[in-house]
């Protein structure tokens, strides 16, 4: 999926949440599955897993 996209994560400097920077050069359909895999990613890593 991330073939001619990307995508970027950070914490935010002033709430309990990160934030989440992500870009299609396919669209809005191939965006929303890397926003959807980015979820999934960052989710794993802060659960440690």
């Amino acid at each position: 999926v991330a073939q001619s996209g990307w995508f970027a994560a950070r914490p935010s400097g002033t709430e309990n949440i990160y934030k989440l920077y992500a870009e299609s050069l396919r669209g809005p359909e191939h965006l929303a599955a890397i926003v959807e895999q980015a979820q999934e990613i960052v989710s794993r890593s802060l659960a440690g897993k």
